[in-house]
């Protein structure tokens, strides 16, 4: 179901803003366990980076997104200054924290999401 191009277009951004922001806390305290010289100014602009690619290369398909997974581990080595095992190793702990972090944040909006659950609002439930 469209919402027309211009609602689109601000979900497009909002994702991507969201995307962007939600991405850069997992990066940046795996990357300063591993690195310890990592700056949140660093994770933002790697996040960017990341978020870009991976909005790009996922028109393409499952080839986009195996390109996009070598990128962001290249971009991870880069910003960071690193070897490309350590940009992978901070790359799976940022999915653990992402993932830790998604779960939490999902128990907390789904008991929100429960209590106020209207017929008309039923879709929500799937976001959970």
């Amino acid at each position: 179901m469209s919402l027309g191009i211009f609602a689109d277009g601000i979900l497009a951004i909002v994702a991507f803003i969201v995307s962007w922001i939600v991405l850069s806390i997992p990066l940046y305290l795996s990357a300063k366990a591993l690195t310890k010289r990592s700056t949140l100014l660093e994770s933002m602009g790697a996040s960017f980076l990341i978020v870009i690619f991976f909005f790009l290369l996922s028109l393409i398909g499952i080839i986009g997104l195996i390109i996009w997974l070598f990128l962001t581990i290249a971009i991870i080595a880069g910003i960071y200054r690193t070897t490309y095992l350590n940009a992978i190793l901070i790359a799976i702990i940022a999915i653990v924290i992402y993932i830790i972090i998604a779960a939490i944040l999902a128990l907390l909006l789904g008991i929100a999401l429960l209590t106020s659950v209207t017929s008309d609002h039923l879709f929500l439930l799937q976001i959970i």
